[in-house]
């Protein structure tokens, strides 16, 4: 049996297991309470809904440990805002939430905010228009639908008959559909790239204000940059100051048009 180490921004370590009989597998551990509890209860509900996620193998309560299906196929990042990663999400986003079954609490708090503007030291007009960003958030954060709140293009794959298939469940929580979408677009985006993605959305699934979404998409955005730098910072991950400098760089623009958003 031989396994490599797959793991990126998470806590827990991912494994790619090749066992004796050559089958690939992938163990997670240890995993969070959330993602534990959404393997054992929720993915099976979600599957009805055509809501793909990695089967379960096993569970090792005592370790924390899951052993699920190896999806072999990676979705690049031009390719995961199609019409099916969509309009899985937009499932996804209607199915009625389960009060028994454990989330993630989304929130965007004045200290995380804090935390963010001083690692990212933006000039002062950038930290202003950040701060309005946050205190607009509630929006975000005042929906029961449900979310995965982790759809970045590394964490969609598709099965060798060609399902797509979401996984990286750690965030599953509730909150607008903007939280998920705002993931498919790459960098920072722009504007007109929120509204488009809106429309579609709205085209594809049971919302019908693609205008009020576009804002959310763009708040979601501004929103990301706070929980990718506090959670980086926390983790002490190597990638740190590549997303630091990457943000310092393209910050100032992007707020400067984003917020005409709000």
């Amino acid at each position: 049996m031989s396994a490599m180490d797959i793991s990126k921004m998470g806590s827990a370590k991912v494994v790619l297991t090749i066992t004796d009989c050559n089958h690939k597998i992938i163990e997670k551990c240890p995993v969070g309470d959330v993602e534990y509890a959404f393997y054992q209860y929720a993915a099976t509900e979600l599957k009805q809904a055509d809501v793909e996620t990695p089967r379960l193998l096993s569970a090792d309560g005592t370790e924390r440990r899951l052993r699920m299906e190896y999806i072999p196929h990676q979705v690049e990042q031009a390719a995961v805002a199609n019409d099916d990663a969509i309009a899985m999400l937009g499932r996804l986003h209607c199915y009625p939430a389960n009060s028994e079954w454990l989330y993630h609490t989304h929130l965007w708090s004045e200290s995380a905010l804090e935390k963010s503007l001083m690692l990212l030291a933006l000039p002062e007009k950038s930290a202003l228009q950040l701060r309005r960003f946050q205190q607009c958030s509630d929006e975000l954060f005042g929906y029961q639908s449900l979310v995965s709140g982790d759809s970045n293009a590394g964490n969609w794959g598709r099965r060798q008959n060609g399902d797509l298939v979401l996984f990286d469940w750690e965030r599953f929580g509730k909150g607008s559909p903007a939280i998920d979408l705002a993931p498919l677009i790459k960098g920072m985006g722009a504007n007109h790239m929120f509204i488009d993605l809106a429309e579609r959305y709205c085209q594809l699934s049971c919302q019908n204000n693609f205008k009020g979404l576009a804002r959310e998409i763009a708040i979601a955005k501004a929103w990301i940059v706070t929980e990718v730098m506090v959670l980086l910072s926390a983790r002490q991950k190597k990638v740190f100051h590549l997303y630091l400098n990457w943000y310092r760089e393209h910050l100032p623009d992007w707020l400067d048009n984003a917020v005409k958003m709000l």
